[in-house]
């Protein structure tokens, strides 16, 4: 037997969440088939309307309801289903979520009527607005590890792309050869495995402080989302400058601009800011936006093109976007495990978006007798490459860094994002398509063709507009990505890998408050500097500046504070408070010449931990993942050393904090840290790990198997137990240096004892039976 240094595995965040679950990929399977559940719903249920409006009898406004009531529903909750995952928990969500959508589609199913189906696709939007950023943030939080990150998004990006397209493909097969009852039915089928996986392969999680929920914050969004997609999906069946159109988008663009205005108050806020103010998740979320704007150009005219002109049915029009999909879930693969990683976002999503520029513009040369392998099929495969390209990379950088207590507000910023552009496409789609088709008509009353060829000038108007849409969406993204060298530099600068990742702390960004004071002739500001606990924090420079950045007065604040500054400016001033270990705070005052009082409240400015991590002799170790978790157990920062050894783990909070190291071939271990204001030093040592490994055999040399072989370490605790194999072999694996005892039994049990020392080269040991 002897000891032998080995690899142990490592799996580990990188980010703030908790080190990967050894279930995660059967756990992406279940949140892949919980998304997949949602966005079929976008398009599986319109191409059974026919069929439902002929079985139940309901008009043409009617089938517009049935597409109104789930979208209203699910785009304006999806804010508060987030931030419910947050409070409550993404799984307990998620199941909720699973089982909600799944019997309100079960309803829609055995429907009697128009009332009871338009009842059910609400309440199917509802659990949906639960489940889809559920969905999200567990993928989130469940891989960590930034190549595995890059597969479980290309794999949910490539479902969330194509699940329209699976939609009509899968519809159309329903409604055809079984009843149209069955595209709702279908989502229980899906629901059943997944709600099962759910309970068995995802972590249940529990947020360490549950705040209260700010119902005020919930309303206003929930009300500004309702109008705008409402008032959007009212401009499909009526006029722009019809109230019901106009007056719905005003009174929500009203209520989310007062939204926003008061999470700068809120003590709890649905969207806290901070989720929105870095510059790639807003290049993020932009390209969700406009990437699902112009894909509604492609699915919603390109279907109208395959069944009108070419006179596809709906079986074989869903089959033509196939291609599609499949191009889409290579290049969802390609670009987030090998292009991102090498060149970056602001690279690949703008070419992303320049290809599926190309792929509309191909669409425009459509004819009355154009062939799909001739004219259709390579916009299609154009087209998937690029939102293949792009939208799983928004996806992960839209949700990259936020911290764990507001991923689920994130993912629900992304759906929305998502359920915004398809409203507006489709109806300004919708809108200008319609106008082209009029004004081709008027002005060729003479073809005799004239219908056919209206409609394919307003299909063709459409795919100016969704190449237009993906154009803009090139110049966005391409400006507001940061290029990759300037996220490599600092953690090269530190000794630390390019994909070592440190997320941002809510404290990390300085806070801005307005103040609207009353009128009068004095001008005195006055107040009291406190800290986040209460405290007063004294030798706070307090200084006033004007709109034009020119300063007004300069104060320190005394030991009980207070502080107070005078001037005689009126208007709209800039006070700023700095103290040495505190993050600055802004606020902006309005002066009327009236003595006003204002208190600061000032962070601790984050610290950080440096080290080297060293092996058992000394030796520097690079590549060894070190991990920080706070008091609660959360995780607030990990990276991974250089190749001096070298780490650094930057914006953590002051206070006590676990470090936990580990590296091939060494025991992982953990130390407590302190962190303070300043980046403090914490080196770390691993022992050596060993192997323990032998054979069975009896006295005359003949060797075991099946023999039963367990391992017990000095305080009696069983380590493992193995089984011998035909050799009568055996070996434990990843032990510490410590004395152990080795119990072979099968045959009169023999126990012996040895100690492991990862330094030496190995021990051997005899273990013999007597025969029976």
């Amino acid at each position: 037997m002897e000891a032998i240094p080995v690899a142990t595995v490592q799996a580990g965040p990188s980010g703030q969440t908790q080190a990967p679950s050894k279930h995660r990929w059967w756990a992406l399977a279940v949140i892949g088939l919980a998304q997949l559940m949602v966005v079929l719903d976008a398009t599986i249920v319109n191409i059974a309307l026919p069929s439902a409006q002929q079985d139940l009898g309901f008009d043409n406004n009617g089938r517009q309801w049935i597409v109104t009531a789930y979208s209203l529903a699910f785009g304006s909750l999806l804010l508060l289903g987030g931030r419910l995952a947050d409070l409550f928990g993404r799984k307990t969500t998620f199941v909720v979520g699973i089982v909600g959508f799944a019997a309100a589609s079960a309803l829609g199913g055995a429907a009697n009527g128009f009332t009871m189906l338009v009842i059910a696709r609400a309440v199917q939007g509802l659990f949906g607005a639960l489940l889809a950023p559920a969905a999200l943030s567990l993928l989130t939080t469940t891989f960590t590890e930034a190549k595995e990150r890059a597969r479980a998004f290309g794999i949910f990006g490539a479902i969330a792309g194509s699940g329209a397209a699976v939609g009509l493909v899968l519809g159309g097969l329903l409604t055809e050869y079984l009843d149209w009852r069955w595209t709702l039915y279908v989502n229980d089928v899906i629901a059943v495995p997944a709600l099962i996986g759910a309970i068995v392969f995802i972590s249940r999680s529990v947020p360490a402080e549950r705040p209260k929920l700010d119902l005020l914050g919930a309303l206003l969004v929930s009300g500004g989302l309702f109008g705008v997609v409402y008032g959007f999906a009212n401009a499909e069946t009526h006029d722009w400058d019809n109230w019901m159109t106009w007056g719905f988008l005003v009174a929500g663009g009203v209520l989310l601009v007062a939204f926003f205005l008061w999470q700068t108050r809120a003590a709890h806020p649905v969207l806290p800011l901070r989720v929105l103010a870095d510059r790639d998740r807003a290049a993020a979320l932009s390209t969700v936006l406009i990437s699902s704007a112009g894909m509604f150009g492609v699915f919603l005219f390109l279907t109208y093109y395959l069944q009108s002109t070419l006179g596809y049915s709906p079986v074989k029009n869903g089959v033509a976007f196939l291609p599609m999909v499949a191009a889409l879930m290579v290049m969802a693969q390609l670009s987030t495990n090998v292009l991102v990683p090498k060149i970056g976002p602001k690279i690949v999503v703008p070419v992303g978006m320049l290809l599926a520029v190309g792929g509309m513009i191909w669409l425009t040369r459509l004819g009355l007798h154009s062939g799909y392998a001739s004219d259709v099929l390579g916009p299609l495969l154009l087209l998937g490459a690029g939102l293949g390209m792009s939208m799983p990379v928004a996806m992960s950088y839209a949700t990259l860094g936020v911290q764990a207590s507001d991923q689920g507000v994130a993912s629900a910023a992304v759906n929305t994002t998502q359920q915004v552009g398809g409203s507006i496409s489709t109806a300004l789609l919708n809108t200008l398509a319609a106008t082209a088709a009029t004004n081709y008509a008027k002005d060729h009353l003479s073809d005799p063709l004239v219908k056919a060829n209206a409609a394919l000038h307003s299909y063709e108007v459409a795919y100016w507009w969704s190449a237009g849409f993906f154009a803009f969406a090139v110049i966005v993204t391409a400006l507001l990505f940061r290029a990759k060298k300037r996220t490599s530099e600092p953690a090269e600068e530190a000794g630390t890998p390019v994909e070592a990742t440190v997320p941002q702390t809510p404290a990390a960004a300085a806070k801005a408050t307005t103040a609207v004071l009353p009128a009068a002739t004095a001008a005195a500001v006055r107040g009291q500097v406190r800290d986040g606990t209460g405290a007063p924090v004294p030798s706070t420079a307090i200084t006033l500046l004007d709109n034009s950045g020119r300063q007004l007065a300069r104060a320190v604040s005394g030991p009980d504070g207070t502080y107070a500054v005078e001037t005689a400016e009126h208007g709209s001033l800039v006070l700023i408070g700095s103290a040495p270990g505190y993050q600055p705070q802004v606020v902006t005052l309005t002066l009327n010449g009236a003595p006003v009082s204002h208190d600061l409240v000032i962070l601790p400015s984050p610290g950080g931990l440096t080290g080297t991590v060293r092996g058992g002799d000394g030796e520097v170790l690079p590549g060894a993942l070190v991990v920080a978790t706070d008091q609660h157990g959360d995780v607030t920062g990990s990276t991974t050393t250089g190749m001096e050894g070298g780490y650094r783990i930057g914006d953590l909070l002051p206070g006590d904090y676990t470090l936990s190291v580990s590296a091939p071939g060494h025991r992982p271990a953990a130390v407590p840290a302190t962190v303070t204001t300043e980046t403090a030093r914490c080196d770390v040592q691993l022992t050596v790990a060993a192997t323990l490994r032998g054979t069975v055999h009896t006295p005359d040399g003949r060797a075991l198997d099946d023999a039963r072989v367990t391992l017990i370490d000095a305080a009696g605790n069983v380590v493992g137990t193995r089984t011998t194999s035909v050799d009568g072999s055996y070996a434990f694996t990843d032990l510490s240096s410590e004395q152990y005892t080795v119990i072979a039994s099968g045959y009169p049990p023999v126990a012996t004892q040895v100690t492991l020392d990862g330094s030496h080269e190995g021990v051997d040991i005899l273990l013999g039976h007597k025969e029976s």
